[in-house]
């Protein structure tokens, strides 16, 4: 766990095409949940731009383990990095535990299919992480608890996931990502 592009992405504040997408523009989102925690980096943007709390959740324990190491040493130097909340749990279980509208936004990031050129970090992530895509259970189980959106990122030009319970027609789009959104209304 390291701060990798998160200085970079600092800079661009609100216009950062992923705060973008959460509604940090908006205000109000003061709690996400990172159904797809993987190393915190989305996590660590949300919380340092958005001063919002971040539930995460990591299913392999050998990354959660890094995860409960990496956040406590970063935020020693960034305060706002210890308002992620990393739990060692599956995300479609962890979210049905949750209450209807318990967070204002609920993330998903799941691995790319096809991989691609990346920081050796990532490669390390790819060989423990689930390669599973988000499925209509953890679609679902997204909406029921989101408040104000859904938010799915995906690799440029990657499609939405097949059989997705519902649309996402707003996209903010990175150099390498998009991120898909869904408001609810």
């Amino acid at each position: 766990v390291q701060p990798s592009l998160l200085k970079m992405k600092l800079q661009d504040q609100e216009r950062h095409p992923f705060i973008r997408a959460l509604g940090g523009g908006d205000g109000g989102v003061e709690r996400i949940f990172d159904a797809t925690l993987g190393l915190a980096a989305d996590a660590m943007h949300a919380a340092c731009v958005l001063g919002c709390e971040v539930i995460g959740t990591e299913a392999n324990p050998v990354l959660y383990s890094l995860l409960e190491e990496g956040i406590a040493r970063l935020a020693m130097g960034e305060p706002r990095i210890a308002r992620i909340a990393p739990r060692c749990a599956e995300a479609t279980a962890e979210l049905a535990l949750l209450p209807e509208g318990a967070v204002d936004v609920v993330m998903l990031d799941p691995m790319m299919v096809r991989p691609k050129r990346s920081t050796p970090s990532f490669l390390v992530l790819r060989d423990f992480a689930r390669a599973e895509r988000a499925d209509a259970a953890l679609l679902n189980e997204a909406l029921r608890v989101a408040r104000r959106r859904v938010v799915l990122k995906l690799g440029k030009g990657a499609p939405l996931p097949p059989g997705a319970p519902y649309p996402f027609p707003r996209v903010e789009r990175g150099g390498a990502v998009s991120y898909w959104a869904h408001d609810k209304p």
